[in-house]
């Protein structure tokens, strides 16, 4: 039977870069045809747009040569996310810009065609990456792709379960050769008998790997015994393997664990703050433009309200409650007045359906989220964002967090005027557990996966989707 042709994991990073070249490049000439054409009625010096689709190329694909992100597990575990592929497209085009800034011709290019080109290489490029990753993990299925070959090194128990992690249809990775090494021996009662039986065990070992052309040693055994790993490591020394400490039952569960420093010291990072510093400061920034352009365009809105409670009903124009904000820490939110009471003890009752406590104006109000709008006050003075888990008050915290093992962690990052939950639907009453842990769980994803890029898609749908609006009472 005739073996099918299956491509390797440097045949597919040559044809991943090409691909993203050619389509940058493509990009560059369509736009600059299409753009000449429209204003000049032909289609210009062809040429001109595919060195500029070149040099602009090689700007967008060499960060990720420099950092090995052409293997197929990047395109996998999505690490080339779209984020990740904004981010080095701007980057190439700081460089594009560098470039005719140094070479002094930047007079030579429409301005008008540029931001074409950029528009559309950023779309090309980010249905290019999605083909490129259906079209992995179909070839994967179909044995098309050279899987890893790996060894798994370890007692049998443990063996099992990493095959078993390794069995998945689109896991790039294939077990084609196990060792049983004496991992159980306690080194205590004859060294020397001891370290013969392993090192004829690793002699064996290397044998198979080398004749099974592995590419990658899995080591499964217990992490505290370093002079046990070490003997098997140096073992293994002479293959042109990757040897990797296999984690299942320590890591399992943290997707993006990995070694790193503090100071002079070495560690194993299970898991990251929510927000590194860049990150604070770019959602800081963004909430900061956002609310001070949104107050400017509705102070006539936000006095309108106003007037209409100060008629409406007896009381104040504002509500303000105590709410737990980041990590915890509380502050005074500002709302709206919708009710005739203003609850702020202990026990806090919400807001029911028809219920006979919300005024007339505060029915309007809750029912398109107007009440919340006194938040980007909240938002200037730092304690909210735009866009984050909405804050609940105190007393109904300290209620669902003895309930909710997760539920602590919502406030990790700053709470919002609008967010994640509130757009799927889950809004208004949480008399339930499972209302509740359906709120947290959108949350958690929100916090998991942050972008400006989220955020953004999380205002839109705030203003335009109907499910923003369920369940307001």
């Amino acid at each position: 039977m005739k073996q099918r042709f299956a491509i390797g994991s440097g045949g597919f990073a040559v044809l991943a870069l090409l691909l993203e070249m050619a389509v940058v490049v493509l990009a560059s000439v369509a736009t600059g045809a299409a753009y000449h054409v429209m204003f000049y009625a032909s289609a210009g010096l062809l040429e001109t747009y595919a060195i500029v689709g070149v040099l602009t190329a090689f700007c967008y694909v060499l960060p990720f040569l420099m950092r090995d992100e052409y293997r197929a597990q990047d395109f996998l575990d999505g690490r080339r996310s779209p984020d990740r592929v904004f981010v080095i497209w701007n980057y190439a085009f700081l460089c594009l810009a560098m470039i005719g800034f140094l070479t002094k011709t930047t007079d030579f290019f429409s301005r008008g065609w540029l931001l074409l080109f950029y528009v559309a290489g950023l779309g090309s490029l980010l249905a290019a990456e999605a083909l490129i990753r259906a079209a992995l993990r179909h070839a994967i299925r179909n044995g098309l792709f050279a899987s890893r070959r790996v060894m798994l090194v370890g007692a049998t128990d443990e063996v099992g379960k990493m095959s078993a992690e390794l069995a998945g249809a689109t896991s790039g990775a294939r077990v084609v050769a196990t060792a049983a090494l004496p991992i159980g021996i306690t080194w205590t009662s004859d060294q020397s008998i001891s370290s013969a039986v392993l090192d004829e065990a690793l002699a064996a070992a290397v044998a198979e790997a080398r004749s099974k052309k592995v590419h990658d040693i899995i080591i499964l055994t217990d992490w505290s015994r370093s002079d046990l790993i070490g003997r098997i490591v140096d073992g293994f020394g002479s293959l042109p393997v990757a040897v990797h400490l296999g984690a299942a039952g320590v890591l399992g569960r943290f997707s993006d664990a990995r070694v790193a420093r503090i100071g002079s010291a070495s560690t194993l990072s299970l898991t990251e703050a929510p927000l590194g510093p860049g990150q604070t400061l770019l959602k800081r920034t963004f909430d900061i433009t956002v609310a001070g352009v949104a107050l400017l365009l509705l102070w006539p809105v936000l006095l309108a309200i106003g007037l209409l409670i100060r008629f409406d009903s007896d009381g104040p124009v504002f509500f303000r409650q105590r709410r737990r904000g980041f990590n915890l820490d509380e502050f005074q939110i500002w709302k709206f007045r919708t009710m005739s009471t203003l609850d702020d003890g202990d026990t806090v009752v919400q807001a029911q359906r028809n219920d006979p406590r919300v005024t007339r104006v505060g029915k309007f109000l809750r029912r398109y989220s107007l009440d919340e709008l006194p938040q980007l006050l909240n938002v200037l003075s730092g304690e909210m964002s735009i866009v984050g888990p909405r804050p609940h008050a105190v007393a109904h915290d300290r209620d669902f967090e003895k309930r909710i093992v997760s539920y602590p962690r919502r406030l990790n990052v700053k709470p919002g005027i609008t967010g994640w939950a509130q757009v799927n639907g889950h809004r208004g009453l949480t008399d339930t557990d499972d209302a509740m842990r359906a709120r947290v769980e959108h949350d958690l994803y929100y916090i998991d996966n942050w972008s400006i890029r989220l955020d953004l898609y999380i205002i839109a749908m705030t203003v335009l989707s109907p499910r923003a609006y369920l369940n307001a009472h």
